[in-house]
């Protein structure tokens, strides 16, 4: 997974991505799964913690975890899911900067 450290780095890749409504993709129908964060933890893309703040194609995820970690999940297989955790940022980063 890509860290990213400055504001310029992560408003490029999320343009890039062309990112949507996280209504876009409704998590909860693909049951629950574990990702790796950008905090270094790993959360259930369910859990109560942790919220979809925006999606992208194809079956991406903007997740925010509650200690302000953003992290672009992307979601392989059929009959069993799996995230891979592309690239993620710490929130402060734009309140920062």
């Amino acid at each position: 997974m890509i860290i990213f450290d400055s504001k310029d780095e992560i408003s490029k890749k999320l343009k890039e991505e062309n990112l949507g409504s996280a209504h876009l993709l409704r998590l909860n129908g693909y049951g629950s799964f574990n990702y790796l964060c950008s905090c270094g933890e790993t959360h259930d893309v369910n859990g109560k913690d942790i919220s979809c703040k925006g999606s992208a194609k194809p079956f991406k995820a903007l997740l925010k975890c509650n200690k302000n970690f953003y992290t672009m999940i992307k979601i392989e297989g059929f009959f069993r899911k799996k995230a891979l955790s592309e690239y993620g940022f710490d929130g402060k980063i734009f309140d920062t900067e």
